[in-house]
């Protein structure tokens, strides 16, 4: 493998992780809070009554999943690459 292409991926792999945390931190906790379950499969929260509970902030959460996602990643490569000495 390229040495110069693993920071990269690193910061990839990372973002992933931070935006699944975020994403729980902000969905999942929010369904439970209201006493409801959150269903993986379909990605929405069922109330013990069996409706559906829409939070309202979706739209808002998409984007800052975007914003993290970049920010994570470009923070995490270029820090490996200063502590790695790899040129870019």
């Amino acid at each position: 493998m390229n040495k110069a292409v693993l920071p990269t991926l690193l910061g990839a792999f990372t973002s992933l992780l931070a935006i699944w945390a975020l994403h729980t931190f902000l969905m999942v906790n929010d369904c439970i809070n209201q006493g409801g379950e959150f269903e993986y499969a379909t990605a929405k929260c069922l109330l013990k009554d069996g409706q559906l509970y829409d939070s309202g902030i979706a739209e808002y959460v998409l984007a800052l999943y975007f914003v993290v996602g970049f920010g994570v990643s470009f923070f995490v490569s270029k820090l490996l690459r200063k502590w790695l000495n790899i040129p870019r």
